[in-house]
This record gives C-alpha cells, structure tokens and sequence, in this order.
C-alpha cells in the first residue's frame, strides 16, 4: 500500500506538471515532485489545505519563474481537472449501486448531497476562473485591508494595482493552459492516475481485513472522504474527521462497523503517518530553504 501511495503522489505530480508545462515554462519533474510533497506535508501541520495549495502556488512560481497568478492558475486547474475526474466516477459508481440495491429517498438523498455540494463550489471555481476579473473589486479591498500589516513587515511593499495585475496572470495562465488539448488530456488521464491509487488503498484494506465490496461502494466511500477532506475546518491532515466519514459511509453499504472503522485506520496509517518522514523532508528542502532564496514573481 506503500507502493501505491508514492504511486499516486506520481500521478498528483503528473497532472501539475503537465500544466506548467502548458503555460509554456520547464522544470525537472523531480523538482515537480518535492515541491508536491513538501505542500501536502503542510496539510498535517496546519489547520486548512488551503496552506497546503498557497505553498504549491508559492514554490511553483519561485522555481519555474512563472509570475504568482500564473502558478495559482495551474494549481487551481490541476484541482478542478482532479475534482471532475472524481465526480464522474462517483456518479457512475453511485448509479452502479443504485441499480443493484434498494434504497429508500433519505438514503439516497444523504448519498447525494455531499457530491452536489461539490459540484456547486466546482461550478463556482469555474465560473471565477473563466473570468476572474469578477472578483478583482473583493481582492482589492482584502488588500487594503491587509496593507498596514505588509507595511509593518515590508515598508516598502507597494499594495496598489496588485489585485488587477495578479488576476490578469491568473487569466492569461488559465487560458494558454486550457487551449492545450494534450497537457490537458494528460494532466486529466494523470488526476485519475491518483485518484485510482487512492481507491485502491481502500480496497486492500478492506480486503486484508476479509471483506470483499463491491469496488463501486469503495469509490464512494474514497470520494465522500475527499470531498469532506476539503472543507475548510481548521483540523490538521482531517485527521480523525476523515475516518469518521470513511467508517460511516462503509456502515451505510453494511460493512460491520469495527471493519470499517479498522479499514479506515489502516489505510490512514499508510496516507499519513508513513508518510510524514518523506513529505516532511520535502517541506524541509523546499519549504526552508527554497523560500530562503531568490523572489517571489508578482
């Protein structure tokens, strides 16, 4: 399960890689592949994966050269290609169950919700990423709000018109990206890559713990998990959260619960905390030392 961990880290690497490349900038895939696991180490130490995609957007823009609006472009693309990927066999596997087993209109409702709830803020990343000038007046005033503390730190950061030039780099970026149908094709193909290795995991935990679901009811269970692991609720790495959710929804599909919920643990076992030594490292080599250097690109 190890394997297929740092196998799905490939994958997540993969498709962000394939779209800085579609912005037109170059970089060692290797390199790619710290700064990857140097912010998802941010996910475990801090309240909100939201740090986990400003530190992506902060060393990407640092070791491609790509301006800060370029490299939140490719971050946020790469999440909305991963986001599609997932809902598209969530719904083919919710259809699948559906089709086999009876269930009542609360049941289906309850299965149904948290994947609507995503779509509606997918729909609304879309809809500001296809125009983003929309929200420049919000950006603008979240700026002068934050200035006196910028100046505190930096007296001679200029505040004024950064709003408007970061989110014209944010549209040039996203729309050089989404005209290359190849970068996108594989950067897709690559989000499903490590999507499948997630849903694999599962599996074989479910699997060495003698229980035998239908693969559709584990990629349910995978991506009701993730899609909570996205709310913004302020505990590090969801950790206990996520578990909960994974146990719960294996229940709903009558796996016994003390399965469900050793499933749920194993698996976290291989998603995290074997895996905080090697993202650890990466945060150290690209988070201390990489932002130690140079500039940032604004």
């Amino acid at each position: 399960m190890v394997a297929l961990q740092l196998l799905g880290y490939g994958f997540y690497t993969a498709a962000w890689y394939e779209l800085i490349l579609a912005e037109g900038y170059r970089l060692r895939f290797r390199t790619c592949f710290g700064i990857a696991l140097a912010s998802i180490f941010a996910v475990y130490v801090t309240p909100s994966g939201v740090f986990m995609e400003v530190l992506r957007c902060l060393l990407g823009s640092k070791e491609t050269g790509m301006s800060f609006g370029e490299s939140t472009a490719s971050v946020a693309l790469h999440r909305i290609l991963y986001i599609v990927g997932f809902l598209a066999t969530t719904s083919f596997g919710l259809f699948a169950v559906l089709s086999v087993t009876a269930t009542n209109s609360i049941n289906l409702l309850v299965l149904a919700s948290i994947p609507i709830a995503t779509v509606a803020g997918l729909a609304v990343l879309l809809y500001f990423s296809l125009d983003p000038r929309k929200i420049s007046p919000a950006l603008n005033r979240v700026l002068k709000l934050i200035q006196p503390v910028v100046k505190r730190i930096q007296k001679e950061a200029v505040i004024e018109g950064k709003a408007d030039r970061f989110l014209g780099e944010y549209d040039n970026g996203f729309k050089r990206m989404v005209t290359s149908k190849r970068d996108m094709l594989l950067s897709f193909l690559a989000s499903l890559g490590d999507w499948t290795c997630s849903v694999a995991i599962l599996w074989i935990a479910l699997l060495a713990l003698g229980v035998n679901p239908s693969i559709w009811v584990v990629v349910i269970t995978v991506s009701i998990g993730r899609m909570i692991q996205m709310t913004p609720i302020a505990i590090p790495g969801m950790i206990g959260v996520y578990e909960t959710a994974i146990t719960t929804v294996l229940a709903f599909f009558a796996v016994p619960v003390s399965i469900a919920a050793s499933a749920a643990i194993l698996s976290r076992i291989v998603t995290v905390w074997l895996e905080l030594p090697i993202t650890g490292a990466a945060a150290y080599h690209y988070g201390f030392k990489l932002l130690g250097k140079g500039s940032l690109h604004v």
